[in-house]
């Protein structure tokens, strides 16, 4: 039952010797690769092993008929398209509709005419290969949509993120800044901001280099993270500026958590074989109050407290809440 390398192989299922014979040697002529099988049966067992993509089978057999053979091979077919032509002397409209109903794709009427035969196996050819063709495309297309959308996201990350420390960045700081005013204003919610600097970062960056500058960045970046809550969220804003937003939290609570940012970077000590030093950040806090007008206003005055902060020897933290 051996066929040669890239013939279409046609499954063959038919009890009468003659009939069998007749329809392979037609096939074989025309270039095909019969696989021929006397009973359902071996034509279920050809099935699982060859996976003809083509298959021919009588109607009136003993124990399993073409339609038996043609729910089972349905049944069984995973990937792929198989086409089923019935051979059959029936020409009843109820018959043919229950054919069609078990899966059947096409008919040839007992006795056959060679050039009818052929012509409907081409025909289940072509579907067999528009089908591989068409599946190929989707398939393609699904993994060009993929990699697309794995495109869009890194495009998406590249433009809300920070390339060294892949915090949020500026951009998008003024974004959920908006949006928490915004909430703030309708439901009368507090609303605090942190503006931290790197205390004498640009010495560090002149002494060791910017890769230390960076990965001081890097550090700082991770350390206050672990010290805000989830409902915080954290930015790097500028050289050596980080801010954090501080949703439903009034001066107070947001004094506290400030402190605990600048004393665990202070706590922090970044080394290497070069220095042993702690780094430390200065931080000014605003509430929002009912004499800001908008967004920007609560930045000034994070900012208005930052330099007081400075003025007063860094390494600290400093609130500052105008009157209403």
């Amino acid at each position: 039952m051996s066929e040669p390398e890239g013939r279409e192989q046609v499954l063959v299922v038919d009890d009468e010797p003659c009939s069998l014979e007749l329809v392979s040697l037609h096939l074989a002529a025309a270039g095909y690769a019969p696989l021929t099988v006397d009973n359902g049966f071996k034509a279920l067992t050809v099935f699982h092993q060859r996976h003809p993509r083509i298959i021919i089978s009588d109607w009136l057999m003993p124990k399993m008929d073409g339609l038996d053979v043609c729910r089972q091979i349905r049944s069984l077919q995973k990937d792929g398209l198989v086409y089923f032509i019935m051979l059959t002397i029936r020409s009843e409209k109820s018959r043919l509709m229950e054919a069609f109903d078990a899966g059947v794709d096409d008919f040839l009427s007992k006795p056959f005419h060679e050039g009818e035969l052929l012509a409907r196996v081409r025909a289940g050819v072509r579907m067999v290969r528009m089908y591989d063709e068409l599946n190929a495309q989707a398939l393609a297309m699904r993994r060009s949509n993929a990699e697309l959308s794995r495109l869009n996201e890194k495009l998406h990350q590249m433009a809300c993120t920070d390339e060294i420390t892949k915090l949020f960045n500026r951009r998008q700081a003024m974004i959920r800044l908006q949006e928490q005013w915004t909430l703030g204003t309708r439901y009368g919610q507090a609303l605090s901001c942190a503006m931290i600097d790197i205390d004498h970062f640009k010495r560090v960056n002149d002494k060791y280099g910017h890769l230390k500058g960076d990965e001081i960045l890097q550090r700082i970046g991770a350390v206050l993270l672990k010290s805000v809550r989830a409902a915080d969220s954290v930015y790097r804003i500028g050289g050596d500026e980080f801010m954090v937003l501080l949703p439903m939290q009034a001066a107070d609570k947001a004094f506290t958590c400030a402190e605990r940012c600048r004393t665990m970077v202070e706590s922090s000590v970044f080394a290497d074989d070069e220095q042993s030093e702690p780094v430390t950040v200065t931080v000014g806090v605003s509430e929002r109050t009912s004499s800001m007008r908008c967004p920007d206003d609560l930045l000034k005055a994070a900012d208005k407290s930052l330099y007081e902060a400075k003025k007063q020897g860094r390494n600290r933290t400093v609130v500052g809440v105008e009157d209403a």
